[in-house]
């Protein structure tokens, strides 16, 4: 389940635990812009993802338990919000041959 939405300057206030992690992010607090992951913590990646110019004002996340969590939950966020600024389906990690949970996606 997701957190927020949350301003995309409180990222320290929400994100309290260096977790692997997905998240939202909006520009207008109500449709999602881009969904992505982190394996190893998804705080420090929100703030990499807003800082990228695309004018992102609100984030959602959600921690994961594993890097495999994590991939398996942005897929899924993914092709729920088919969000405008992923330009590619989420990156399967290097040296991994994870599916996308997806039935009838191609990376299924």
């Amino acid at each position: 389940m997701l957190f927020g939405p949350y301003s995309i300057n409180s990222v320290d206030l929400y994100i309290t635990r260096i977790s692997a992690g997905v998240y939202v992010l909006s520009r207008d607090g109500k449709t999602a812009s881009y969904v992505g992951r982190s394996d190893t913590d998804v705080g420090s990646r929100i703030k990499e993802s807003s800082r990228e110019g695309y004018g992102y004002t609100t984030f959602w996340f959600e921690y994961a338990s594993s890097s495999r969590d994590a991939f398996l939950k942005e897929c899924e966020y993914y092709h729920k919000y088919n969000p405008p600024d992923n330009i590619n389906h989420p990156a399967v990690p290097f040296g991994t041959n994870w599916r996308c949970p997806v039935i009838g996606c191609p990376w299924s």
